[in-house]
Formats: C-alpha cells, structure tokens, sequence
C-alpha cells in the first residue's frame, strides 16, 4: 500500500477536539493529534420539513469523517462523552434524558415525562388544548383574559375580586346559596336588624 492511499485511508474517520467553532454557519475547526483542520460542516437534522440545532462548544470531542481521505473537506459528527463531559448522573437504559446547560432539563421512561425549568417556559400559539384525567396546579397562576368554565367550580379558600379599577362586579345568574354570613360595606346584612315604619324593630330572615 502506498504512503498517499495510507494516509487517505487514516484519514477517513477521526476523534478530535473543537479548538473554534462559526456556530451561524453550524462550522467548526478540530484538532486532530495536532493538526487543526479548516472548518468544517457539523452535522446536524436538517430538511424542508424540520431543523434541529445544537450547538457545539470549544473543548468537545467530536469525530470527523472525510470519505475521500482528504481532511479539510469532511464533516463533524458531534458529540462523545468523556471524563471532561460525562453523561447525566441518573442515566440508565431506560430513560432519555436532555440537557441545558442553564438547567433545563427533559426526561421521560416511556410512560412519563418530566420537565423542569429554572425560570419561564413560553408558549406562543393560536390555541392550546390539554386533556387529562386530572390537571393540578400548584403554584400562583395569572390569566391576563377571559376565562369560561364548562363544569362545576370549588373554591376551597378565598375569593378576592377587584374589577376595573378596584371595584369587582359580580353578575349571577340563577341561584345563590349562602351557608355562612354575607358582608357589605356597612357590616352584617344576614343578622341585620332595622327599623319599621311603626316603629318597631325587625329581625332579619
């Protein structure tokens, strides 16, 4: 075998290190026993139908494969775990894990699906339809619309409302039940007492 098809052949798959990266273009230069190589593309799913981008970063070990042996015209298949990039703690074969490196962080066995944020989780779009057997929410939540409930409602705690202004309205339609006592501004109006025009005191019901 001569020296250049050897040196091809070597050449065709290789593990090296990122030592710079043109995250807009997906490029990345690699050092390879050395020898950096020219940017090079990195690979990533991409078609008419759906882009996937991951970044990749200075200092992570990737492997290059040039199928013709030439080694600046190849391409970069990120990426391999190792003792600086270990892979997530409670990694098992059952479980598929994805990381940030801000802690977000999405995993799932098959049956369940966990996500966590540190801070927002946005969700833009023209409607949003959740089905369950069971919703529980358990945090302050805030609706800035309208909201329509097509169900029954219970409230176990308080109810504030404030309206336009400071001054809440409440429109009821149908019937009101009171099991407790009903305040107004002026105090007690389900024990109230006053006078009748004769003079007389009367209860109330």
């Amino acid at each position: 075998m001569n020296k250049e098809l050897e040196r091809k052949i070597n050449n065709i798959v290789q593990i090296g290190t990122i030592v710079e990266i043109d995250s807009k273009k997906a490029l990345a230069r690699v050092n390879i026993l050395g020898r950096v190589t020219d940017f090079l593309p990195v690979k990533m799913i991409g078609n008419s139908f759906i882009k996937i981008f991951i970044p990749v970063r200075v200092g992570e070990q990737v492997m290059v494969v040039c199928p013709y042996g030439n080694a600046n015209s190849g391409y970069v298949i990120p990426s391999i775990f190792n003792r600086n990039l270990p892979e997530p703690s409670d990694a098992t074969e059952d479980k598929a894990i994805v990381e940030f490196a801000g802690g977000v962080r999405i995993d799932s066995d098959g049956s369940n699906v966990n996500i966590k944020a540190p801070l927002n989780v946005n969700i833009v779009c023209a409607t949003a339809t959740i089905t369950a057997a069971k919703t529980i929410i358990t945090s302050t939540t805030t609706n800035n619309g309208d909201v329509t409930i097509n169900g029954n409602l219970t409230i176990n705690g308080n109810l504030a409302m404030n309206g336009s202004g400071g001054n809440g309205t409440a429109e009821i339609i149908g019937d009101l039940r009171v099991s407790g006592i009903i305040y107004d501004s002026k105090g007690d109006l389900t024990n109230h007492t006053h006078s009748t025009t004769d003079g007389a005191t009367a209860e109330a019901r």
